[in-house]
């Protein structure tokens, strides 16, 4: 009885010894993997963090945080590819809009001064007017490349303002006059309206010409024989509200959301006859946007545009 018992006491001992060991050793397994989780969920938070270009990490630090990390982690991925291939897009259609713009002057300039080649009888009137318009058709292609060259720093984040202060109706004034010619051949009348106030701003002086004299060209070169172009400005206390109005042809309500894209043209076949690069308004909207303003259009197909924009006012104003 005394040898069983002894061996019953033993054998248990033993078997203690066993599970102890088996549960020391799953404790030991669990402590382990918990600590390897840990890193695990570190190194995935700081890669969802940089996926997102962000210095807070996302707090996974609780036992079924790993699933949730690889979905937040997928999901950072998925996005990733979805901006890729739009950007794959984008840079195809702007190539493929590169290329048909400067196709349509380059073409025309081959054929005109080809059939000046080809003629050896051509008569001196016609030459110069194939020469005119050659001429012509290579003054729009150093503009659309000129305008390239613009928009690409823009977008590149190369725009650096020079703030002046200046008086914006002057400025406005020297644009209508300067234009004075293009509007006279469309017998269209150009004025400025200005209210009461003053119209000291403080802005690029260069850039904000610019904008004004894309405006009011295309104002022009879309206007109605007889119509008008006019800039109006009004002084509302801190800024000076620009407007460029005019009773021309107007813009489709289904294009107005697209009509400061790159090249986009509401009216492609008037477009291609007036000429132009097809970045002016483009190249207007990084002006006004590098000035921490937007610029509007509000249109009615048929019956006139209004373009708009703020300028920040001066605080020097004159007594």
């Amino acid at each position: 009885m005394q040898t069983t018992s002894v061996y019953l006491y033993q054998s248990g001992f033993f078997w203690g010894i066993v599970l102890f060991a088996i549960v020391s050793g799953f404790v030991a397994v669990s402590l382990l993997w918990r600590r390897r989780e840990k890193k695990i969920l570190l190194s995935l938070s700081k890669l969802i963090a940089s996926e997102k270009e962000d210095q807070q990490h996302e707090d996974f630090q609780q036992a079924g945080d790993l699933e949730a990390a690889l979905k937040t982690l997928f999901e950072s991925r998925k996005e990733e590819m979805e901006h890729l291939k739009k950007l794959e897009g984008y840079r195809r259609d702007y190539i493929g809009n590169v290329a048909h713009e400067l196709k349509t002057p380059i073409f025309s300039i081959q054929g005109y001064l080809e059939n000046v080649v080809d003629d050896p009888d051509i008569d001196a009137e016609t030459m110069r007017l194939f020469l005119d318009k050659a001429v012509k058709n290579t003054q729009r292609l150093v503009q659309i490349v000129s305008d390239l060259d613009t928009i690409t720093k823009y977008e590149s984040g190369f725009l650096r303002l020079e703030p002046e202060e200046f008086n914006i109706k002057e400025l406005a004034d020297e644009v209508l006059e300067s234009l004075e010619i293009q509007a006279k051949e469309k017998k269209i009348t150009l004025y400025e309206y200005a209210g009461s106030g003053e119209f000291l701003v403080l802005a690029d002086k260069f850039r904000i010409r610019q904008v004004l004299t894309n405006l009011v060209f295309n104002s022009i070169r879309y206007g109605k024989e007889g119509g008008y172009t006019k800039i109006r400005l009004s002084d509302t206390g801190g800024k000076v509200i620009v407007e460029v109005a005019d009773n021309g042809i107007g813009i489709a309500k289904e294009a107005l959301p697209r009509v400061f894209e790159r090249f986009f043209r509401a009216d492609k076949s008037r477009s291609r006859e007036s000429g132009g690069s097809g970045l002016g308004l483009s190249i207007c909207k990084h002006i006004v946007d590098a000035h921490g303003e937007q610029i509007e259009v509000m249109s009615t197909e048929g019956a006139g545009s209004v373009f708009s924009f703020a300028i920040k006012k001066s605080e020097l104003q004159p007594d």
